[in-house]
């Protein structure tokens, strides 16, 4: 499988929804359309399918009955949710759009086998700008 490599600045329409640079496009293809995208503030992550299946294995050995494990997966799967790339766009709902800040603009950041969506303030924030 490809890598998610490098930064990319994007555009959201009105819906939400925004086109898939071509690079990660290619990656995404190899691994299929279905995505989980999770709020991981003050950022978005977007794992394909079967990184997700891998991050979910590894929650597993949490202790659903243990107080600090239970907030941990709380916290993880109530700010997921399934997407699809549909026609190289990815529409990103209101909820996880309002957690990241993103409004029309937004920045992608590759990740290797994830990639982030940041808006462009706090993107520059994290960096130092």
């Amino acid at each position: 499988m490809s890598s998610f490599l490098g930064t990319y600045n994007i555009s959201l329409d009105e819906k939400g929804r925004f086109n898939v640079p071509a690079k990660f496009r290619g990656t995404l293809d190899q691994s299929g359309p279905q995505l989980v995208v999770c709020a991981m503030e003050p950022f978005l992550v977007v794992f394909p399918q079967k990184e997700w299946a891998e991050n979910e294995e590894k929650l597993s050995t949490l202790n659903a009955f243990n107080k600090e494990d239970r907030t941990r997966l709380r916290e993880f799967y109530s700010r997921a949710t399934d997407c699809e790339m549909k026609s190289g766009k990815i529409l990103l709902p209101l909820n996880l759009r309002d957690i990241a800040g993103l409004k029309k603009e937004a920045v992608l950041v590759g990740m290797s086998k994830t990639f982030e969506i940041w808006s462009p303030e706090r993107w520059g924030g994290q960096r130092g700008d």
